[in-house]
């Protein structure tokens, strides 16, 4: 029974003093995170993830002269050599599919065939209607021997017999003369019909050579030595590779990246665009090795916004110029970019999550010898992750990062 007794007590007592401690004391019965207020250097950053490029890239690029030889339409990757395979100049990199070029090449030569048949044909009519021609002048000319022996037998006539051989001379005379003008101009017909055939048989005949000579560059090889990097194919979402299609008007296939200096790319949103300024300094981070710090300057802001895909705010393109590149970096890689905007030394700095307000009035909880108050702040500048503390703290002061419960309803200590 006494020892029932002697555990029974305690057991009543410390919950009754646990209930009074929370209920009672001045003190901070939270869990919460606290942090101190600190004076230094306030940083002014954007920041903004980017992707890994070279600054010098050659592109790997399906033959230019696409629409030039009528291929509008989209030819795809029949294949490719692995991406970050190591190729040299003149190195195999790809296949086109050839079936729209040799749709093109059989309908050319359909019509060089159609065409030479055409020139066959005309070389035909030609001789006939010129033979016809000839034949007729011969008559003509037979006809005015004719009447000229006609008028000398006819001197013993009377007057108007004579009158009537000389006006069918002269006829005779003018018919001949006439149609060796016709003839004339009936050959330059003939002539001018027979160039024309042969131009459009030899034009198709050009074309043929052109569209044999663009088959022949579907097989496409390295211009320079290089890494062989895929390039994104922004229709489909992914990256050129085999069974991808290029286009005429985008007939790049691979790229050849100078990996000896390289930009990271990134796209500024339009309220933060204009603080970003040519030659700003930048710290870096890479995703896949947050280890790894990098630093870099701004080298081109864009002039004009874009809309990126999926996205309706417009964003201004940035280039980033590594000041050294080591060699894990590859193309494609994720960047996180910390643009240095201004840099503010001795200034008193607290998180932002240590920031709370009501109305137009900022405050902080403050947290001394486990005694929790509120008080109002003055605020200066701000990034994603801290702000200035004009007034309201020190140096040293502790404040909560999360709004303690128990003191939700405590009044404001203003400042004077």
């Amino acid at each position: 029974m006494l020892k029932k007794r002697r555990w029974l007590l305690p057991a009543i007592v410390i919950p009754i003093i646990a209930i009074c401690y929370f209920l009672f004391s001045g003190k901070a019965a939270d869990s919460s995170i606290t942090a101190k207020v600190r004076k230094g250097s306030f940083r002014d950053v954007v920041n903004s993830s980017g992707e890994l490029e070279a600054e010098n890239t050659v592109y790997v690029s399906a033959p230019a002269d696409l629409q030039a030889n009528q291929i509008y339409d989209e030819i795809k990757i029949q294949d490719m050599v692995a991406e970050g395979s190591h190729v040299k100049e003149g190195d195999y990199i790809a296949t086109l599919d050839p079936t729209l070029v040799n749709k093109r090449i059989s309908d050319a030569q359909l019509s060089f065939e159609k065409s030479n048949s055409i020139v066959t044909q005309t070389a035909l009519d030609t001789a006939l209607t010129l033979r016809e021609a000839r034949d007729q002048m011969t008559n003509l000319q037979f006809q005015m021997e004719q009447k000229k022996l006609a008028l000398e037998l006819s001197k013993y006539e009377p007057p108007a017999t004579i009158r009537q051989a000389e006006i069918d001379l002269e006829k005779a005379q003018r018919d001949l003369v006439q149609m060796k003008d016709n003839y004339k101009i009936k050959q330059q017909q003939a002539a001018t019909k027979m160039v024309q055939a042969r131009r459009e048989a030899d034009e198709f005949g050009r074309q043929i050579t052109r569209l044999e000579e663009l088959r022949s560059r579907f097989m496409i090889k390295a211009p320079k030595n290089g890494l062989l990097v895929y390039i994104n194919d922004w229709a489909s979402g992914g990256k050129k590779k085999t069974g991808s299609v290029v286009r005429s008007w985008d007939p790049r296939v691979a790229m050849l990246p100078d990996l000896s200096t390289m930009l990271s790319k990134v796209y500024i949103n339009e309220v933060d665009i204009s603080k970003i300024h040519q030659s700003q300094k930048v710290t870096m981070g890479l995703d896949a090795f947050p280890e790894v710090k990098m630093e870099g300057i701004v080298k081109t802001v864009a002039n004009i916004g874009e809309t990126r895909p999926g996205a309706t705010a417009k964003v201004f393109e940035v280039n980033i110029k590594l000041n050294k590149v080591d060699s894990i970096l590859k193309p494609g890689m994720t960047t996180s970019n910390n643009i240095l905007i201004s840099e503010l030394p001795g200034k008193l700095i607290i998180p932002l999550e240590a920031v709370f307000a009501s109305g137009k009035i900022s405050y902080v909880y403050k947290s001394k010898s486990g005694n929790i108050s509120k008080h109002q702040v003055v605020l200066g500048k701000s990034n994603d992750e801290e702000v200035i503390v004009e007034k309201g703290l020190t140096e040293g002061d502790v404040v909560y990062l999360s709004e303690p419960a128990s003191a939700k309803d405590m009044k404001i200590t203003t400042l004077k």
